[in-house]
């Protein structure tokens, strides 16, 4: 058993990577990422030194957050290698560009973050990617975030995933 599932479920993303203007797209499943600061706003992942989508972003120095709620795109993802295979084509994947960066974007996505890299801290067969948040878009959003958040999936671990609960709860003053 692993450590660090005593820290899940945790909200999955998908990173996109790469530079939309020279045709080289990747997306890859992620848990591992957390909001790091307001101002300036910034985020942070970890992103295994094996994979593809690490290459891609040492190379252009970007990265973007694509939240989506289909847990088998999430999934296949996450299983596959983007060098050996075209995810895009594969998937069927509609993708756009960054509105700030060359960052590749899902269209349908709930809510998508361009990132600039600004620092990476080598952790131990990871590397934390800090990134600058250049441009962030969300749909049915307000100030407590997705006014439908059970629609965010959360990763347990390998094949499993679940929502959170419909009920939303405030303390009271």
């Amino acid at each position: 058993m692993k450590f660090y599932r005593t820290l899940h479920p945790r909200p999955v993303v998908v990173i996109g990577s790469g530079d939309t203007e020279k045709g080289i797209i990747n997306f890859m499943a992620c848990a591992w990422i957390t909001p790091l600061s307001d101002e300036p706003p910034l985020l942070g992942f970890a992103c295994s030194k094996e994979n593809y989508t690490h290459g891609l972003i040492k190379e252009f120095s970007q990265f973007s957050v694509n939240i989506i709620e289909d847990c088998e795109l999430i999934f296949k993802l996450g299983s596959t290698s983007g060098s050996e295979i075209d995810k895009v084509r594969a998937f069927a994947l509609k993708v756009k560009g960054g509105n700030i960066l060359r960052v590749p974007l899902l269209e349908e996505a709930l809510a998508t973050l361009e990132c600039k890299v600004i620092k990476e801290v080598e952790v131990g067969d990871h590397t934390f990617f800090i990134g600058e948040v250049k441009n962030w878009e969300a749909t049915n959003f307000d100030e407590y975030g997705y006014k439908e958040f059970w629609r965010i999936p959360l990763h347990k671990g390998g094949r499993a995933f679940c929502y959170p609960s419909k009920k939303l709860f405030f303390i009271k003053k």
